[in-house]
């Protein structure tokens, strides 16, 4: 399956990719808001890499948009309910990585770095709690391509990742396939250990 990936606003200017937003909070004012999304468009790609290690994500964007999938991997299927609707078989998706404790945790972004300040003044929310979605929002596709192999036959629809103190990886499908939310925990090297909320979010048939 070929998808896009949507990344939050402070991503989408350190890896010249496409987004979708979540809309400004009433109280913010248009320059306020203009303000902030130029702080955020003035990361330089640099950062970013420095920023990941060795986190690759050119190459898994690659193997994502190719459908391509390591030889040892099981293509799982969704589970399908006594009404035919299909619901996500997570057996296949979780991993066995115990949850971080993010009170001491080592993020990959430093929080004191550009990037991070700058995106807590884009969303209004704490340097730390800016740190932390940054890297969630960040290492989403290890979830997310797990997930599209259970969305097949034109199930899936779209999906975005909410900005701000509460990231969560929100994915749209047709009305066919059953809504729920779920927390993954990453394994990869790059967020090892954090959750991302996931939300499935069924489209209703206009």
């Amino acid at each position: 399956m070929t998808a896009r990936i949507f990344y939050p606003l402070l991503a989408i200017a350190l890896l010249a990719g496409c987004s979708q937003t979540t809309p400004a909070q009433p109280n913010e004012t248009a320059q306020d808001t203009s303000e902030a999304a130029q702080d955020a468009s003035e990361i330089s790609q640099a950062d970013v890499a420095a920023a990941h290690g060795t986190a690759d994500l050119d190459a898994l964007l690659t193997t994502l948009d190719d459908g391509t999938h390591p030889a040892d991997e099981i293509q799982a299927k969704p589970i399908i309910t006594s009404d035919g609707k299909a619901q996500i078989d997570w057996q296949y998706i979780d991993t066995s990585e115990p949850r971080a404790d993010t009170a001491n945790y080592d993020y990959p972004i430093a929080l004191d770095s550009e990037a991070v300040a700058n995106y807590a003044k884009a969303y209004n929310i704490s340097p730390k709690a800016a740190q932390h979605s940054i890297v969630v929002g960040m290492a989403a596709p290890e979830a997310l391509g797990k997930i599209l192999d259970q969305l097949a036959d034109g199930k899936y629809i779209g999906h975005t990742l909410t900005d701000g103190e509460k990231m969560s990886l929100v994915i749209t499908t047709t009305a066919d396939v059953v809504g729920e939310t779920h927390e993954y925990v990453f394994a990869d090297n790059f967020g090892k250990g954090l959750v991302l909320p996931i939300v499935i979010a069924p489209k209703d048939t206009p």
